[in-house]
């Protein structure tokens, strides 16, 4: 599971002089307002609030409030846009600060409670999001503000949902909710980061497998369905991938900032028009058959696409998930078709080339993969390994490889308590030396034209203890039996979560994050629908050519993590029979690196997963093996033959779990979704 990119952390080195108050060193204890102890990860924002306050006041809001999004509603943003990141300290990627004029709050999820503990200071109350006499954001407001008061945001980065139910909630007491054309962060933060990206290039057919105006064809047969005349795109990744064009303006995601307006007879793109202004993008934007095609593309900035939508006349599209409430507002209500953008499916949904380079991709990933296991092997025993300098291994191997363009988000390397953070990045303040004691879990993923990988292994080099075996043992079981299930075309990625979570329920374990995400072919390591146990995917069935991650974990605060990570395509499943005639599933990993075997507990494993991982590591052998030969790595293709040896069991083996009880709960929720 990826990162953030983007992802800060986390767990702290222990002080020798510990406070008497604090029963934590590596977080926060405002509980004795005289004697406060805050670890070094947390971020003084006295002087920050300060100033938004002043600013508030000004402009007569009694609260203010900072999501985490940019002004595309981008997952993974660039450093100038996180501006709830800025004024909390917080670095999760997922949160929502609030500030009044005494009070500050911020909310997140599961995935950030301990991280943001070590990085928030006492002026914020962390708002642990979906925990029981947690308020939400709107009731927690109404709690604290007045009849007659008036909160403020940037419209720009609120969704056009959120904004009407916050503002439909608020104002039942009376609460008026106003836009904020100037953003007040933009305001006070004098050290802003500058725009990153210096390039947009052309994405090749040979990978992209569909032209930018077979693209556009599509899209326009769509809009004729909804009676639009004019589609309008705001999310990066979408106008990214219909106009065949990359960029680099968000760190390891090749997106640049854009907008699109599709017409039926025109195409208008925005954007930094001095990376568009260049010969070779001109003569693409402008094809020779482009006026038959009616696919000539017009260039402009993007700080006048508001203003085109206001000179819009005619229906519009726009996207119901990925378009801001500014840019809602600047067309008439009765003008608009708001739905799912038409450009989320077929970008979801790989074709035959986008499927071939995936599973390219994660062959030359797995050879940086293996390469680093094998390194780590040989050197850890040493005491010379880090966080920080794995991870930097980990990205020169990567960088190695021809077709590398780079990697897919900031590695999560971690060792023992650190891995319990589950979106932990090291930095030089937490950074811990790799051993022969402890767990280390390393989330990698890198770029190439081919595709994007995403894989987390977790390893042990000395001697693992009972539970930390039988954890990771219960992990990989999970994952197994998601890649064993086989499942009718009408189910959704949360109709299988449980396959991810049964083994751990069984003994009274569980994980806070989803069980998988979609993932992006040379783009976003997050992509949805597709994914296993999120939100995203409810009301979105598998398809043929979806790929998603298979990624259970297990985490112990304080102690280590655990979590095993493979991206799963879904496939077509012969079966004997054929009830309700439609096709039944089945996901089918494309990473390719094997698990460590030392970690395993075989007693714990039916025959079927048993076999299932052995036939994983000969399928592992065979496919990296032959890459790595022809890459001239003997070295490591000796590594890989030991480190994918069968697995056997031993004389004491237990009796092995009926594969009817494994696949119980699937056949509970397909009975379910039938009758």
């Amino acid at each position: 599971m990826g990162y953030d990119f983007v992802l800060v952390a986390s767990l702290l080195l222990l002080h020798a002089a510990q406070p008497a108050n604090c029963q934590d060193p590596d977080v926060r204890n405002c509980d004795d307002p005289n004697n406060i102890y805050l670890p070094p990860t947390a971020t003084d924002t006295t002087g920050r609030l300060e100033d938004l306050r002043s600013e508030m006041t000004s402009k007569s809001f009694v609260a203010y409030i900072v999501p985490s999004e940019d002004e595309h509603l981008s997952e993974y943003i660039a450093a100038r846009d996180k501006k709830r990141v800025w004024i909390t300290g917080f670095s999760g990627s997922s949160g929502t600060a609030v500030v009044t004029l005494t009070k500050a709050a911020v909310w997140t999820d599961g995935r950030y409670f301990l991280q943001a503990e070590q990085q928030l200071d006492c002026n914020w109350i962390l708002m642990r999001s979906g925990e029981p006499g947690v308020p939400t954001i709107e009731e927690w407001i109404a709690t604290e503000l007045a009849s007659g008061d008036a909160v403020g945001a940037n419209p720009f980065v609120f969704s056009i949902d959120s904004w009407l139910y916050q503002s439909e909630y608020l104002g039942r007491s009376q609460i008026t909710f106003n836009q904020s054309f100037s953003d007040i962060i933009d305001l006070i933060w004098e050290d802003r980061p500058p725009p990153d990206g210096d390039e947009i290039v052309i994405y090749p057919l040979e990978y992209a497998g569909k032209s930018f105006p077979d693209k556009v064809k599509d899209m326009r047969s769509e809009m004729v369905d909804v009676n639009a005349e004019y589609l309008f795109l705001t999310s990066l990744e979408e106008i990214a991938w219909l106009f065949n064009l990359r960029g680099n303006d968000i760190s390891n995601i090749p997106v640049f900032t854009s907008y699109a307006l599709l017409g039926m007879t025109s195409v208008k793109l925005y954007a930094d028009m001095d990376l568009l202004d260049t010969a070779e993008l001109d003569a693409y934007l402008s094809s020779a058959n482009c006026q038959v095609t009616d696919t000539c593309v017009v260039t402009a900035g993007t700080d006048v696409a508001r203003n085109d939508l206001l000179q819009v006349k005619g229906r519009v599209w726009m996207s119901s998930e990925s378009t801001t409430y500014g840019m809602y507002s600047a067309v008439d209500k009765d003008q608009q078709v708001q739905n799912i953008s038409p450009v989320k499916m077929p970008k979801s949904v790989k074709n035959a080339v986008e499927i071939e380079g995936m599973k390219k991709a994660h062959i030359y990933d797995a050879v940086a993969l293996c390469e680093y296991l094998m390194w780590l092997e040989q050197t850890v025993q040493g005491g010379t390994v880090d966080e920080l300098s794995g991870a930097e291994k980990l990205k020169s191997l990567r960088l190695a490889q021809e077709k590398s363009k780079g990697i897919s988000f900031s590695s999560i390397s971690a060792v023992g308590a650190n891995a319990a953070v589950i979106h932990y990045r090291a930095t030089n303040e937490t950074n811990t030396k790799l051993t022969t004691d402890d767990l280390y879990l390393i989330d990698s993923g890198g770029q190439y034209y081919e595709g994007t990988t995403d894989v987390t292994r977790t390893l042990h080099f000395g001697t693992p203890t009972a539970f930390e075996k039988e954890a990771f043992t219960r992990v990989l079981m999970a994952q197994t039996d998601i890649e064993l299930a086989i499942f009718p075309e009408t189910l959704d990625g949360n109709d299988i979560d449980i396959l991810g979570r049964r083994h751990l329920y069984d003994v009274g374990l569980d994980f806070r994050h989803g069980t998988g995400h979609g993932i992006g072919h040379y783009l976003s390591i997050h992509e949805y629908p597709p994914a296993i146990g999120r939100a995203q995917a409810e009301g979105y069935p598998f398809q043929p050519g979806m790929f998603t991650s298979n990624e259970p974990g297990y985490y112990e605060d304080g102690k280590f993590g655990i979590r095993l990570e493979n991206i799963v395509i879904v496939e077509e499943a012969e079966t004997k029979y054929m009830f309700g005639d439609y096709r039944y599933l089945t996901l089918t990993s494309i990473t390719l690196v094997p698990f460590q075997s030392k970690m395993i507990d075989v007693t714990l494993l039916s025959d079927r997963q048993l076999n299932h991982i052995n036939s994983y590591h000969s399928r592992v052998m065979d496919t990296v093996g032959a890459e790595l030969t022809n890459q001239g790595k003997g070295d490591v293709r000796q590594w890989l033959s030991e480190a994918t040896k069968v697995i056997v069991r031993n004389s004491g083996r237990k009796s092995v779990i009926p594969i009817s009880s494994v696949c119980l709960s699937l056949v509970s929720f397909v009975t379910m979704k039938m009758f």
